[in-house]
């Protein structure tokens, strides 16, 4: 039977900004994908003026960024990171040729 542990959530204040900022961009992100499923990619955000494309490139930018110093500040095995990366990526292009005709 496995070990109880007490969950003691951070109280550091650098890992809580960290965390919190890229908790944000990642459900901006999130929000536009679902707009690109829902209206189209090449419609445009009525609030915004700005067309979901425009909108999905820079949340996918804010998203990266986030993610670059993330690893930075928190010192993330990039070579980790870079691994698991391009297994996703060639699994990804695997998956993605089942649907092609």
């Amino acid at each position: 039977m496995a070990i109880m542990r007490k969950w003691v959530p951070t109280t550091d204040l650098m890992m809580l900004r960290r965390m919190g900022k890229l908790s944000e961009e990642l459900g901006e992100l999130q929000a536009v994908a679902a707009r690109c499923i829902i209206q189209g990619i090449d419609e445009t955000d009525p609030a915004s003026g700005m067309s979901n494309r425009c909108r999905l490139e820079f949340e996918i930018a804010d998203v990266l960024a986030q993610c670059r110093v993330t690893i930075e500040m928190l010192e993330l095995n990039r070579v980790t990171i870079h691994n698991r990366e391009a297994v996703k990526v060639d699994q990804m292009i695997e998956w993605e040729a089942l649907f092609k005709p």
